[in-house]
């Protein structure tokens, strides 16, 4: 979990950089930028790893197991046959 906060916090700093670098010439360059590097810490799962780490804080000490879903995948497959 402290790799993926590490390489969510490393990809928010490179979308920052690139959402300036790329709106530079806008006005509202600063506020794109920051839009970009949360979509790309969300992406690169820092907010699950931010809510697990609080989690863990509120459940720390306690002894019960907790299940938690966290996505739902439907397939969905056509058999022509």
């Amino acid at each position: 979990m402290k790799q993926t906060l590490s390489f969510a916090l490393a990809a928010a700093g490179a979308g920052l950089a690139w959402g300036y670098f790329r709106h530079r010439r806008d006005g509202r360059a600063p506020v794109f930028a920051v839009i970009q590097a949360l979509e790309w810490f969300v992406a690169y799962g820092g907010a699950a790893a931010l809510l697990e780490r609080l989690r863990e804080g509120l459940e720390q000490g306690r002894d019960i197991e907790v299940e938690r879903v966290t996505h739902t995948r439907h397939t969905i497959v056509d058999d022509a046959g």
